[in-house]
């Protein structure tokens, strides 16, 4: 097993999961540490040491967070990783646990440990062990893993002898381990919201985010949300809301996102910082929530640690966005889209940060400048969706109702998508 920090000569991590019940109990006049990356609460100090955790999985090593604690009682610690995929199947569940344990064991009796017997546990109905080594030396460690559909959590502490008499003490701290529900992250997570970025002063820029996306008049905010006529596995996963408040000059303050259950997803706010407009972001991550990768390779240019992504605009004469370029906090680009356009029409071309086309997208508009009708295609040219568009408008003639007809293709396929209908409720000054 590999192990990304060590205690003397014991080096493992404790992976935690759960067959007997050990409910979360409280810990007398103790604080409260609480990661929303980690999705959990436990009885320690709100401050920690923080590195890499490494940990086996079914579908090889997985790299995750571990957090750190050292106490009068012992040493604590809490990983965790996800596995690429969900661990379900009784038998891949049965072996992970088994090899976890012989994992273990292995270290301990390298170490002159006193190995005893693997506890089956429960934590909110998922299932993990506890293991105990008494180690040469006099030290005790007690580790307990969780396996909670894809995400592995590992906790321990370990007791030197001198302190056993705080072992009862240490023992209750890991029982005060908890996952935290969907209300509680949000709630979480919006005290740890990213903070207000200034607003004054402005970059000069020649439209603004409500006239960049079509809106008109004093706009204040905008609720939007997708309602799909028929369902399937793939929409529903991706449907959700969102709200979004601007300031006066109409460029944006804040955004809020939903997920397909109305949970809290992401916040990002917007501002200002030597000269150029910047924002930044939380993701909120739950239990149900796909894993987040990039294709991007490492980079050693250091980051803003105030935002996470600096916005550049282009506009004609017409006062009409003509590129937009997103830049990370690194200085490298994520991405930039190119507009013309021509008549009805408008054409959107986005560009990864190599500089290759991703995308192209044909816009035909109506005599408002709505989106009526939009052509997809790959950048080989080859058509990858189609849609039409039809409206319902207010007194200010922003759309509040949009539905979406057309299709989509797949594996050089064309297949029917399934109609939506986004409604939009607009605030105003």
């Amino acid at each position: 097993m590999k192990t990304p920090h060590c205690y003397g000569k014991w080096n493992p991590i404790v992976l935690l999961s759960l067959f007997v019940l050990i409910p979360p109990t409280a810990v007398a006049g103790a604080p409260r540490f609480v990661s929303l990356e980690g999705r959990f609460s436990i009885a320690l100090p709100a401050r920690s040491s923080f590195k890499k955790a490494t940990i086996p999985t079914p579908f090889g090593d997985r790299r995750g967070d571990l957090y750190e604690w050292k106490t009068k009682e012992g040493t604590f610690a809490v990983g965790f990783v996800d596995s690429f995929q969900p661990i379900t199947d009784p038998e891949a569940i049965r072996q992970f646990f088994d090899g976890a344990a012989e994992r273990f064991r292995r270290l301990a009796v390298a170490n002159g440990g006193d190995i005893a017997a693997v506890k089956k546990i429960t934590l909110d109905k998922h299932p993990g062990i506890e293991q105990r080594a008494d180690l040469s030396g006099g030290a005790t460690m007690i580790r307990r893993m969780y396996l909670v559909t894809r995400r592995i959590y590992e906790t321990y502490v370990v007791v030197k002898d001198s302190q056993r008499e705080s072992e009862s003490t240490a023992v209750g701290v890991l029982n005060s381990f908890k996952l935290l529900t969907d209300s509680e992250i949000t709630e979480e997570a919006l005290k740890a919201e990213p903070g207000p970025l200034p607003q004054t002063p402005e970059a000069p820029r020649a439209g603004s985010d409500a006239a960049d996306e079509g809106l008109r008049g004093p706009v204040k905010s905008v609720r939007s949300e997708i309602q799909y006529l028929s369902e399937t596995p793939v929409i529903k996963a991706v449907t959700g809301s969102s709200l979004t408040t601007y300031n006066k000059n109409g460029n944006k303050l804040r955004t809020e996102r939903y997920d397909f259950k109305n949970n809290l997803d992401r916040i990002e706010v917007y501002g200002y910082l030597d000269g150029s407009r910047v924002s930044a972001s939380k993701f909120i991550q739950r239990e149900y929530s796909l894993p987040v990768g990039t294709t991007r390779l490492p980079s050693n240019k250091k980051e803003d640690p105030r935002y996470q992504l600096r916005f550049e605009f282009k506009y004609d004469e017409k006062k009409r966005l003509t590129e937009k370029t997103r830049f990370l906090s690194d200085g490298d680009i994520l991405e930039r889209s190119v507009y013309k356009y021509e008549g009805n029409q408008k054409e959107e071309l986005v560009y990864s940060e190599t500089g290759s086309l991703v995308r192209r997208d044909l816009y035909i508009l109506d005599d408002k400048g709505n989106e009526i009708e939009n052509t997809g295609f790959t950048a080989d040219g080859s058509v990858y969706a189609k849609r039409s568009y039809t409206y319902e408008f207010d007194s200010n003639g922003n759309w509040i109702k949009r539905t979406s007809s057309g299709n989509v293709v797949s594996d050089k396929r064309p297949r029917l998508e399934p109609p939506s209908v986004r409604l939009r409720t607009i605030t105003y000054y």
